[in-house]
Formats: structure tokens, C-alpha cells, sequence
């Protein structure tokens, strides 16, 4: 078995440290307000199967490509630095990897005030964003940050820059949301960007039929069967759409081929989640 693998059994367990089962994705909301009926056929447009598959797309055409931007970038950074023509350069060293590393802080943050700017409309949705993507980064500097497998020139660099950002984060000075820290998070670990992208895109699900369960929406037992056949339904979206990226100032905003909500009725049913009079859960 190859890092690689251990390491994504890591991230996909359903413990991760990061308040990821504390959030619903708008369901109770969508429960409580009649959106999803308990006891509708999973054909049903108000069944909580189809709220799940709206969810999962939205979810592909409006978070993820932030998590690939933002992997892409620092990706790319972190390679030109540690290539061998920049580690033969008389310049490599402290002083170059500072300016690497704000380099890369600058890059991040643009992606994430992008996405803040995006989602702030949503009260709820940006502050379960940030509390996972500050939960996530808390996880790798306190955890594999001191696996001994960052103990090369990478690994150090991505652990200088996963200090910073949560010092930064502390400070108020980024949001730190999760889908940027997932992306920066993948690949301070070295996960591909593929492997990155169906792990962002599994738990998703994963915490939505978790959500289920505990709302008694459907059965542990069915929720399995069910999250099996889901596999189908995410392998099709990220074949269409694993390749969209975030749009800077670009017709591509306007024309829909960035980051879009493609659910905005969900974005409403999980913006009102507080003020439903009795829920468990936080978002």
C-alpha cells in the first residue's frame, strides 16, 4: 500500500477532527419546512434522495472548483520552487522560501475572499465553511504535520504555509474556508488532484446521509445501499465538471462555466436554518 492510499483511508474516516457531522447542508431545514417528506419514494421530487442528488450537484458546480483552483495554484508553486533549477539557484534559501510562502498566502487568499464573497449572502453556509476549514487546518498542524513524512524540503514548506494561514485565520485576516483549506490541505499531503476531488466530493455525501439518519429520514441500513448507488451519480458529475475552475473577472461568470449555484432554492431553505425553533444541528 502507498501513502497515498493510507492517507486518503485517513481522510475519509468518518471520525476526521474536522465538525463535519455537525452540519445538515440545509436538509433539517428542508425537513422542517416540508421540502423533504419522511416518508416519500426515493423517485419522489420531495424525497430526500433527490434533495441529496441536487445537493451533490450543486455542491460539484459551486464548491469544488475553489478546491481545485486552489489546488492547482499552490500546487504548481510549491513544484517550481522545489524543481531542481530553483534549487541550484544561489538564491535558493530562508530568504527565497519566505517570499515562496507569502507568494503562496497571497494566491490562497484571493480564492478565499473570492469564495467568502460568494457565499456571505448565506450566513449559515459561510460559517459552517469556515468553522470546517479552520477545524481542518487546526488537524493537519497539530496532526500530519508531524508525520515523518513532512520532514522534507516540501513537506516543511507546506508546513510553514499551514502555520501562517492559521495564525492568519486567528487573527481575522482570511476566512480559511473549506473547500481552499481542503485543496491546500490535499496537497501539502500529496493526494492527486483527482483522488482530491472524489474525497471532497465523498464526504460531502457522506455527512448528508449521515444528516439523514439522525433525522430519521431513512435507516442506517438502506442509507448504505443508497450512498453505494451515489458512486454512480458523482462519477458522472466530476466527469462533466471536474474541470471547471474559478473564474477571475471573466465572461466565464457571466456565462455559468465558474463557480455557480445551480440550487438556489436549497441556498434559501439552509439560510433560514436559524430560525427554525428546535434543531440539532448547527447549519
Amino acid at each position: 500500500m502507498n501513502r497515498e492510499t493510507w492517507l486518503l483511508w485517513l481522510l475519509a474516516d468518518s471520525q476526521l477532527p474536522t465538525g463535519g457531522f455537525v452540519a445538515s447542508a440545509g436538509l433539517e431545514a428542508a425537513m422542517q419546512a416540508g421540502l423533504v417528506r419522511e416518508n416519500a419514494l426515493d423517485s419522489d421530487p420531495d424525497s430526500f434522495v433527490e434533495f441529496i442528488r441536487r445537493s451533490t450537484r450543486n455542491q460539484v458546480r459551486f464548491a469544488l472548483p475553489f478546491c481545485s483552483q486552489t489546488y492547482d495554484q499552490i500546487s504548481a508553486q510549491v513544484s517550481a520552487h522545489l524543481s531542481p533549477t530553483t534549487q541550484d539557484d544561489s538564491s535558493a534559501g530562508a530568504g527565497n522560501d519566505d517570499s515562496v510562502i507569502e507568494a503562496i498566502l497571497h494566491g490562497f487568499t484571493g480564492i478565499d475572499d473570492h469564495h467568502h464573497a460568494m457565499v456571505s449572502s448565506n450566513s449559515v453556509a459561510m460559517r459552517a465553511s469556515v468553522a470546517q476549514g479552520g477545524g481542518l487546518l487546526s488537524l493537519f498542524n497539530r496532526g500530519y504535520a508531524h508525520a515523518s513524512f513532512m520532514a522534507d524540503s516540501r513537506g516543511h514548506l507546506c508546513v510553514a504555509v499551514a502555520k501562517r494561514l492559521q495564525r492568519l485565520s486567528r487573527l481575522g485576516k482570511i476566512h480559511a474556508h473549506w473547500p481552499t483549506v481542503f485543496g491546500f490541505v490535499c496537497v501539502a499531503l500529496g493526494i492527486s488532484l483527482d483522488h482530491a476531488q472524489q474525497l471532497y466530493m465523498f464526504q460531502f455525501v457522506r455527512q448528508l446521509f449521515s444528516a439523514a439518519i439522525r433525522l430519521n429520514l431513512v435507516g442506517p441500513l438502506r442509507a448504505q445501499a443508497l450512498e453505494c448507488d451515489m458512486q454512480l451519480l458523482v462519477d458522472s458529475l466530476l466527469v462533466r465538471y471536474a474541470h471547471l475552475r474559478v473564474a477571475f473577472d471573466s465572461i466565464d461568470d457571466m456565462l455559468g462555466e465558474s463557480a455557480v449555484y445551480t440550487e438556489p432554492i436549497l441556498e434559501l431553505f439552509q439560510g433560514m436554518h436559524d430560525r427554525l425553533y428546535s434543531r440539532i444541528f448547527n447549519s
